[in-house]
């Protein structure tokens, strides 16, 4: 890997960690940037989520105040979490490059298209249909949220806050806790699965890694002061272009 491969890496993971700690999104600023130095589409997938799970872990004790207030809410969301992330790693392990790096500009157009709905959908769920987030339907839909996490996982993070808050977390703060355990145990499941299987770049994976924990521990901090709304669509607009850049290649 080159020095400036490297620097791309490491700016990458910065932006990716701290866009993650704050809402979701960081993997359209990852992915690309693997493919950029060469890595298979498979491999880059499995990369991002590997580097990425550290970002989430570490932002998980600005939100301790808010993890203890619902503690009773975590083993059933979390049993949820743990079997879509299996099904979703298993989906990816036996996932063709070619197919892949065919469907991936459908998968950011899709992880786009749920992060920009995410608050929208968020409403609509509490005014008109908060049983169907709470009941089976809801339940069936966090499974395949958290078989998407391990699959591709762009975008998915501000659907897991909006679907938490309408499952009882009902802060954002809470909901952006709850999402950073969920999104940190599916991701810790795929450094074991892909890393074990060769699916990881160990090089690239040390920048992007390092850039994720100091800019997912700086937006966690920061967290409550920076503004979301012009950070959430800085984010939609670059996921539209990565998915353009995709389909051009």
């Amino acid at each position: 890997m080159t020095p400036a491969e490297w620097l791309l890496l490491l700016g990458a993971g910065l932006l990716a960690g701290g866009i993650n700690a704050l809402a979701s999104g960081g993997s359209f600023f990852t992915y690309p940037a693997l493919i950029l130095t060469g890595l298979p589409p498979v491999s880059a997938a499995a990369t991002t989520l590997t580097a990425l799970a550290p970002a989430n872990l570490v932002a998980i004790p600005e939100y301790l105040p808010e993890v203890r207030a619902d503690r009773h809410r975590y083993p059933r969301e979390l049993t949820i979490i743990v079997a879509g992330s299996a099904l979703g790693i298993a989906a990816l392990a036996s996932t063709d490059n070619g197919f892949f790096e065919t469907f991936v500009p459908w998968l950011i157009l899709a992880g786009t298209a749920f992060y920009a709905a995410s608050p929208w959908l968020r409403r609509w769920a509490e005014r008109s249909a908060p049983n169907a987030a709470t009941g089976p339907i809801g339940t069936a839909a966090m499974f395949v949220f958290a078989t998407y996490l391990t699959y591709f996982g762009s975008g998915v993070g501000n659907v897991f806050i909006a679907m938490y808050t309408i499952r009882g977390f009902d802060t954002f703060l809470s909901a952006n806790a709850a999402k950073n355990i969920a999104i940190g145990t599916g991701t810790l499941m795929a450094i074991v699965a892909y890393g074990l299987n060769g699916f990881v770049s160990w090089a690239a994976l040390v920048p992007l890694a390092v850039g994720s924990v100091v800019g997912g521990w700086v937006s966690a901090r920061a967290g409550r002061r920076l503004p979301v709304r012009a950070i959430r669509l800085a984010t939609i607009a670059f996921g539209i272009f990565v998915a353009g850049w995709l389909f051009t290649r």
